[in-house]
């Protein structure tokens, strides 16, 4: 509910009301209650507002009590048509028979379209054809094609909702392994620089024996230190290495003797 429905005035009505209603019928015709709210400034609902003209502000209103020969007539009428109703639905003389040509169809359809459910306010533009007559027509054969459109609205809607899920989780996949990515060329980067860092303040044979110490050991003791049993594979892969170096462990065993 609206917050204009909300405060909708209950209750009597004033003269100024009645004023602005009878102003309103006057200069816009009757029939269009719900715009009264807007174009007259009354905080009634269209209800409201047709009940009010209808039965107290309409000028061919007759006032007074009603009279014995108007009585004697109202029980003769409802003898021979019954309520209201019968009368309006059924016995009206200005009724229209048969059925709904397409011509009046298509004029339903479009003031449906425009007034919804409102069906005495449809019936205005149908002459001979009454509010009932119209909704049963449109609910035997538009009601459930309008369900059914419904239906499909409905299933779009899910269809597009999973669609839109689906491709929030790929962009949310794609971006941890960007981050991934990221983080990975970070810590390459920081591993170079510590390692930069090593070569450049570390003494050249520290940073050769951090690297392999057993360089040392095999420069300053002299291959004759190494054991003669056989060498398992990480011994032998670290052989070459050795031969490489022994130069310059010797070099620094010397220099460290000095």
């Amino acid at each position: 509910m609206s917050g204009v429905e909300e405060n909708w005035r209950k209750g009597p009505w004033t003269s100024e009301e009645d004023r602005l209603l009878v102003h309103h019928v006057n200069v816009h015709g009757e029939g269009r209650w719900n715009t009264v709210a807007t174009l007259a400034g009354l905080k009634r609902n269209g209800k409201s507002c047709r009940l009010r003209w209808v039965n107290y502000l309409r000028p061919d209103l007759k006032r007074g009590r009603i009279t014995p020969e108007e009585e004697a007539l109202i029980l003769d009428l409802h003898g021979r048509w019954g309520n209201r109703l019968r009368w309006v639905n059924y016995l009206r003389p200005d009724l229209k028979r048969g059925r709904i040509t397409p011509q009046e169809e298509a004029l339903i359809l479009d003031l449906h379209a425009r007034w919804g459910n409102r069906w005495s306010t449809i019936a205005r533009s149908l002459p001979g054809r009454t509010d009932n007559e119209i909704k049963n027509y449109w609910r035997t054969h538009f009601k459930k094609k309008s369900n059914g459109a419904s239906d499909e609205s409905t299933k779009l809607k899910t269809r597009l909702l999973k669609r839109q899920m689906f491709q929030q989780e790929q962009r949310q996949r794609l971006m941890m392994q960007q981050n991934e990515a990221d983080m990975k060329k970070v810590l390459t980067l920081l591993l170079e620089e510590t390692e930069n860092k090593v070569g450049r303040y570390m003494p050249l044979e520290d940073h050769q024996s951090l690297i392999n110490p057993m360089i040392l050991l095999n420069g300053c003791y002299g291959s004759s230190y190494m054991p003669e049993t056989p060498m398992n594979e990480d011994v032998g892969l670290w052989d070459g290495l050795w031969n490489l170096d022994e130069v310059q462990g010797r070099n620094v065993c010397a220099a460290r003797a000095s």
